[in-house]
């Protein structure tokens, strides 16, 4: 845990160098992970908190319109979709929430990003053919 930030932040080492800041009890936010990524020299004061507080009070909403989006571009029914396992990762220059399951092809094997403007979904993030991150 993080000294001052309270028990609802962790903080890992991730992948590539990346510091993590997880938000710890995801039941809170009905199971979804919520995690800050800030690469090595980048300070996490540049994430932009207010906005990560904005996508948490309307996470429901953000999913659910990740999703449409995702149908809509991808010109697929909600109900044959099946995305699902969604994750908010926000960046100091931005945010993406990324369902890591789902039937179409785009989701393997790490899933489909949805790159948002504020609460607006703007474009997909193809991960299908992304390179793995050695720890």
């Amino acid at each position: 845990m993080v000294r001052g930030v309270g028990p609802l932040v962790h903080v890992s080492d991730g992948p590539g160098g990346l510091a993590v800041w997880g938000v710890a009890e995801p039941e809170r936010w009905a199971g979804v992970d919520v995690n800050v990524m800030v690469e090595a020299g980048e300070d996490v004061g540049a994430v932009d908190l207010r906005l990560l507080g904005e996508v948490l009070e309307h996470l429901d909403d953000v999913v659910a319109e990740a999703r449409r989006f995702v149908c809509a571009q991808l010109d697929v029914p909600e109900e044959r979709a099946a995305l699902d396992a969604p994750e908010v990762n926000v960046y100091t220059d931005g945010w993406m929430l990324r369902f890591a399951e789902g039937d179409p092809p785009i989701c393997e094997p790490y899933g489909v990003g949805v790159v948002f403007e504020g609460l607006r979904p703007v474009r997909l993030e193809d991960l299908s053919e992304a390179e793995p991150i050695e720890d």
